[in-house]
């Protein structure tokens, strides 16, 4: 017995000493920048910003990423640093032993699935109920698996956007995106999306590929290398872009409806979608963070490298706004078009650009979202094969394989069902009955349970898991670690540009510092207000 403990203790040890780390700050904050730099930044930001007014949606989705996304981040990169391990051996080696408020959190979602039943929303009663018996089996453990499980389930349709992007890159460099008029567009896209999905599961396959081929290599010659060319050749693209788009006649109206305030045009429902999407643009809630930060070395200072991914993410979703308003109105076209804007009014917008370049730039524009698609998609397959890696003492290329044909299968549902569920009779029936969904696809199904009830409910439980469960004391003394003291800085003084001035050093370990902020934030406000958006989004 002796000897079989003492064997498990070396072999842990082993592990933790073979595990990969990134090869300094730089790296971290540009894989975890482009894990979030995503279609939420360059295509879902700019259509939200559309339907709510324009720069008072900025305005209040700005604020929201200090106040909620930057104390999430926070929170899961300290979970991932602390321990060395995927998502759900994350929470299960902090929460130590079997925790009451676990149970507590089981049986209300048991009281959940039961009243969705009783409204006839079966389908997503099931899914609760099947969330509330792993809280109850497996604790906090279940917060880390499930997000893995939302993580693959998000990639197997955020990769399908990802082939049409890569079609739309293909077409655009070829001439096949020569289009005057809107409707002329999306005409074409929906024959594209309900006639040619053999076209879509080849690109889907070719799109995958790609990802796979970041990570196989490893953190530090994959993940890392990649993202050290990608990152920058998409902030270079950005630019030209813009360069283009504001010279054009009647640029202004587009960077004055981007970026000045109409709070009039701003609404409570407008409010609770900046805040949703600012948690959905850090990519929280779905493992990525942790599994990124299980590579980071203990002298790393978490709290600036998190400043910088988040100022990274903001900045690449404010350039995709400059990059995409500007043009629109100098075409004179609608930028309240929601999801069509990228594929429907877009490409008729590059074309109608004088100087008959409008391919290239339309190239540009899609070559330029494939990026960002790749970084973002290369993230989501790592924290499974990552998962697999360490639960299953796996190696990497089999892992990587593994995953990768899994996704891609499920992928395929959403090639086949993106408009509607004509392809998918089978299915279509099993969906209308069960889940009481009437209109919409597979596509659609998906991004609902993931980007409404998933990640909202996984972000609330982490929250509450390092502010009551692991506690913010331990956790704090984890996000020390590597920031110099720059946590323990009275924040007023801090703000003020005073830090280390003699007179103000008194007041340095007393009052309102950054630690005791975000201790605030994650503890009492956070949980409401992301309890507030969960609420907000499945009533809707």
């Amino acid at each position: 017995m002796k000897i079989s403990i003492q064997f498990r203790k070396e072999q842990n040890a082993m592990s933790t000493e073979t595990r990969e780390s990134w090869s300094g700050k730089l790296g971290f904050v540009l894989a975890a920048a482009g894990s979030a730099i995503g279609l939420g930044n360059i295509w879902k930001f700019p259509y939200i910003t559309g339907m709510n007014g324009g720069g008072a949606f900025v305005l209040v989705y700005l604020g929201c990423i200090l106040l909620f996304g930057l104390p999430l981040m926070l929170c899961e990169i300290t979970i991932g640093r602390k321990t060395g391990k995927n998502p759900y051996g994350a929470f299960k080696a902090l929460q130590l032993k079997r925790s009451r408020t676990a149970d507590v959190i089981g049986v209300l979602l048991m009281l959940g699935a039961v009243s969705l039943a009783a409204s006839g929303h079966y389908g997503f009663a099931v899914i609760l109920f099947a969330a509330a018996c792993l809280f109850v089996w497996l604790g906090f453990a279940a917060v880390g698996l499930i997000s893995l499980i939302t993580a693959m389930l998000i990639l197997s349709y955020y990769a399908v956007v990802g082939a049409w992007i890569v079609d739309y890159v293909y077409r655009s460099f070829t001439g096949g995106l020569h289009f005057t008029q809107v409707s002329e567009a999306a005409g074409a896209f929906n024959h594209y999306l309900d006639r040619e999905p053999g076209r879509i599961v080849a690109e889907l396959i070719i799109f995958m590929v790609l990802t796979a081929a970041m990570i196989i290599f490893g953190i530090r010659k994959g993940i890392e290398r990649c993202s050290k060319v990608l990152m920058p050749l998409l902030f270079f693209l950005l630019l030209a872009v813009i360069v283009r788009g504001v010279t054009l006649p009647g640029a202004k109206e587009g960077i004055r409806f981007f970026l000045n305030p109409d709070f009039s045009k701003l609404s409570i429902a407008g409010v609770l979608e900046a805040l949703g999407h600012a948690f959905y643009s850090l990519s929280l809630g779905m493992g990525i963070t942790i599994t990124y930060g299980s590579y980071l070395r203990k002298d790393e200072n978490i709290l600036s490298t998190s400043l910088w991914i988040v100022a990274l993410d903001t900045l690449a979703a404010l350039l995709g706004g400059l990059a995409i308003f500007p043009a629109v109105f100098a075409m004179q076209l609608a930028p309240d078009a929601g999801p069509g804007l990228i594929f429907n009014v877009l490409p008729a917008t590059f074309y109608r650009i004088p100087g008959g370049m409008g391919w290239f730039w339309a190239g540009l524009f899609f070559l330029m979202m494939t990026i960002a698609a790749l970084t973002s998609a290369a993230a989501l397959l790592e924290s499974g094969v990552t998962f697999i890696m360490d639960q299953f003492k796996v190696r990497r290329v089999p892992a990587v394989i593994g995953t990768f044909l899994g996704v891609t299968l499920l992928g395929f549902l959403t090639c086949y069902s993106t408009n509607h569920w004509e392809n998918l009779p089978g299915i279509e029936h099993f969906v209308q009955n069960v889940f009481n969904v009437r209109t919409g696809s597979w596509f659609d199904l998906l991004d609902k349970l993931t980007s409404n009830w998933l990640l909202p409910l996984m972000g609330l439980l982490t929250v509450i898991f390092v502010g009551w469960i692991w506690g913010a004391r331990k956790a704090g003394r984890e996000l020390r670690e590597g920031t110099h003291g720059l946590v323990d800085e009275n924040l007023i003084t801090w703000l003020s540009g005073f830090r280390g001035e003699p007179r103000y050093m008194e007041a340095a370990n007393s009052g309102l510092t950054i630690m005791t902020l975000w201790g605030i934030l994650i503890r009492f406000v956070g949980p409401v207000v992301i309890l507030a958006i969960f609420i907000q989004v499945i009533t809707k």
